[in-house]
């Protein structure tokens, strides 16, 4: 499950080093946006190292963002990344189905098959994300709310202006059976608005978002987990349910509220999202 992914500057020791211990889900180590251009070589060569270093004392997921496409910087970014044995790419800017195509070409080239998160944030990379979902080696796509607002000419205040983008995001992603990650929160001391974006997320059917901080996995967990009361309700769900199948009913009355097969697929659903972070849980 990836409820929290969190980046990490490659080049930064010390927020290496802190990474196995914030309880996010996937630790992404960043060639990109966190890394000035003047140390984006160094960034390269420490990958391996930092890789190791998660490794060595976590069960993370570990993935790298590497530099788009049309960087001076994405093949050399690629090989790096096979060099370290890191086998998931956070592929950022990515416009349409071609930009993955691109990135197995450059990939072979290197020695290296990559699964990929397509990091969508651009009208063109909204327009196309069906495409992207439905190509070879993607497990997933993200949106990038900041650049999106760029390439509108709009003002990344408001979610208003990214409502519909980010709805298209997340419904290609389903559509193909794909993880779907959110935009990150840039407001590192204001958790009340994190956990209010990550709900937004949640209910547009995102299955977890980007951390840029290590005080914002806990908030982030939280959020993307079924709580104590969605897990009750699951249970009651199937209970009554699995009483009624008995007597030959499809149906049954839950306090007050008819509930059916599809709430019962509904509720199996949230209790193995609660076992699967369970067993996540126990190999961090």
């Amino acid at each position: 499950m990836l409820r929290s992914l969190l980046f990490v500057p490659a080049n930064v020791e010390r927020f290496v080093r802190k990474a196995p211990e914030t309880g996010a889900d996937a630790v992404v180590l960043d060639l990109e946006d966190s890394v000035p251009e003047s140390a984006k070589t160094d960034a390269r060569a420490k990958l391996e190292w930092a890789a190791e270093e998660v490794r060595s004392r976590s069960g993370q997921l570990l993935a790298v963002r590497a530099n788009s496409i049309g960087t001076p910087h994405f093949r050399e970014d690629l090989r790096a990344i096979a060099e370290a044995g890191i086998e998931v790419v956070v592929l950022p800017k990515c416009d349409g189905p071609e930009d993955v195509f691109r990135m197995r070409e450059v990939a072979s080239e290197v020695g290296a098959t990559f699964r990929v998160i397509a990091l969508i944030e651009s009208p063109r990379g909204v327009l196309a994300a069906q495409n992207i979902a439905s190509e070879e080696g993607v497990i997933g796509l993200a949106f990038g709310k900041f650049d999106f607002a760029l390439s509108m000419g709009a003002l990344p205040s408001s979610n208003l202006n990214v409502l519909v983008p980010r709805s298209l995001v997340a419904i290609a992603a389903k559509a193909h059976g794909l993880v779907v990650v959110d935009t990150p929160y840039a407001a590192l001391n204001d958790l009340e608005g994190l956990r209010a974006e990550a709900l937004e997320a949640k209910a547009l059917g995102y299955d977890g978002k980007f951390a840029v901080h290590p005080s914002q996995v806990p908030v982030i967990n939280e959020v993307f987990s079924p709580s104590e009361e969605d897990v009750r309700w699951a249970e009651r769900v199937v209970e009554v349910l699995d009483q009624a199948r008995k007597t030959g009913r499809a149906s049954a009355e839950l306090q007050g509220t008819m509930v059916d097969e599809v709430h019962y697929r509904i509720a199996k659903r949230v209790l193995e999202m609660r076992s699967a972070h369970s067993r996540s849980e126990s190999v961090k």
